[in-house]
């Protein structure tokens, strides 16, 4: 017996639980707020409560890194007997908000930057990171586009890294004599170049058309025998040779 196709229909229909409503063809799938989640590649910023917020620190040493987390809340008043001496040529005005450097040894700062008050005249939250014969490594994080900030990152012989929000808007110089200036895919595509001569890279990171120059972040990077390379924070700096061996092993050890 030839059954009709309305009734077949009926029937398939009929046969499903009750609550479960027959599928419409082509229709899309529902929408749940995972799927807007998913889309987002931005970190939360969430710091870290085993560390208290601080201001104006300063880590100096000759022998041993210079290696933790911070958490720098800007509006933070301190003392000036817990200050240590200003480096020659610079003021109170000047004085950075976070300060690392080591002689022999290397420099890894994760900051974590509080959306605070700063104290007049000073616009942005003030950071460096130094080493003479050691690599530098520094992670910048905040929450949205607040607040802005300045970098300067130097090492006389070791590589330079830095990784920073993905809200970073603002010009970057870097200058190496024996080593190349890299950048993430994310990053160049966000990156207009300006200048590459003798070894000094001038760019700028993010859109320009809302540019300020008061307000904007702003990172100084040099090194003289070392590279330069700059990532978004969220993004995976492992270099592309250890990953390749990692891999390698990895299929070889099953």
């Amino acid at each position: 017996m030839i059954i009709p196709a309305d009734t077949k229909g009926e029937r398939s229909a009929s046969n499903l639980p009750p609550d479960v409503p027959p599928k419409a063809t082509g229709s899309p799938p529902p929408y749940t707020p995972s799927d807007a989640a998913s889309s987002s590649s931005t970190r939360p910023f969430v710091p870290p409560d085993s560390v208290k917020p601080s201001n104006f620190m300063s880590i100096s040493r000759t022998h041993d890194s210079c290696r933790g987390t911070y958490i720098i809340d800007p509006s933070l008043e301190i003392p000036s007997e817990y200050l240590p001496p200003l480096p020659e040529g610079e003021s109170n005005d000047t004085r950075s908000n976070f300060y690392s450097r080591s002689v022999h040894g290397t420099v890894a700062a994760d900051l974590y930057l509080l959306h605070k008050f700063i104290a007049q005249p000073r616009k942005k939250v003030l950071l460096t990171t130094s080493s003479t014969h050691g690599s530098v490594s520094t992670c910048i994080r905040r929450g949205d586009t607040a607040p802005s900030f300045d970098l300067k990152s130097n090492s006389k012989n070791g590589n330079v890294t830095v990784k920073i929000p993905r809200s970073y808007r603002g010009p970057v110089t870097g200058t190496t004599i024996h080593g190349r200036i890299w950048m993430s895919e994310g990053v160049s595509a966000q990156a207009v170049v300006f200048s590459e001569v003798q070894g000094v890279k001038r760019l700028f990171i993010g859109d320009m058309s809302t540019r300020n120059d008061k307000t904007d972040d702003n990172m100084m990077l040099e090194t003289q025998h070392g590279s330069i390379r700059v990532y978004y924070e969220d993004e995976d700096s492992t270099p592309f040779v250890v990953k390749s061996v990692k891999g390698f092993w990895g299929r070889i050890l099953g």
